[in-house]
């Protein structure tokens, strides 16, 4: 039971964060100790390029077709987010992961308290969180005078704001036409360079991947 139905603990949130952190608010849920058990995954069938990633995450395995600007319990056919939503997201107990991506330039880390694992509904829980988020008048001057983007990025911003009446830019607007969840992957090349220099790394860093609904 979700001991904050109507709000999250402030305490969570203290000063700015750089990655954001995002902490779900079900940690104490019960959760499965290993694997993802319960899936019926045909063992001839093809494997992933990283095993340890659930395949419901992976790029190169994921059905899932999630639409990050709903909130991920609307965007996921109701009969799926109940079946993934508290899944382990990786075979070996997980209790840190940072999220990057090509599309975006923030990062994410999931962390959960000791006693818990990630679980594939904070992936994507977290990921809708983030880009939630308003622009940043710093964040907007990395695309200002590069039109292509900024006016992909207005161009998204007008179709949801006639939908949410939020005239506010967000981030999820700078996906563009591009707001589906495709998978998580490794991208070692990437991450290196991405990396924030004299910050501290995270063993499960992982690109997160955007495509056109």
């Amino acid at each position: 039971m979700n001991p904050y139905p109507n709000r999250w603990p402030t305490d969570w949130y203290q000063g700015q964060y750089n990655p954001h952190v995002y902490v779900p608010p079900y940690y104490n849920q019960p959760y499965q100790q290993a694997g993802w058990h319960g899936f019926n995954f045909d063992r001839s069938a093809p494997k992933s390029k990283w095993p340890n990633l659930n395949p419901i995450l992976a790029s190169d395995m994921t059905q899932v077709r999630y639409d990050i600007r709903k909130p991920a319990r609307e965007g996921i056919m109701l009969s799926t987010w109940q079946q993934i939503s508290h899944v382990p997201a990786f075979v070996a107990p997980t209790y840190e992961v940072l999220i990057i991506s090509k599309a975006f330039p923030w990062s994410i880390l999931i962390h959960v308290p000791a006693g818990s694992v990630v679980t594939c509904g904070a992936i994507f829980e977290g990921l809708r969180e983030l880009l939630q988020k308003p622009i940043e008048d710093s964040e907007w001057a990395i695309v200002a005078l590069e039109k292509t983007r900024r006016e992909a990025i207005e161009k998204a911003a007008k179709s949801r704001q006639d939908k949410d009446q939020d005239k506010r830019l967000k981030r999820i607007d700078w996906l563009g036409d591009t707001p589906m969840f495709k998978g998580l992957e490794r991208d070692e090349e990437f991450e290196k360079k991405r990396h924030l220099p004299g910050s501290a790394t995270v063993a499960e860093t992982w690109v997160v991947r955007f495509g056109k609904p």
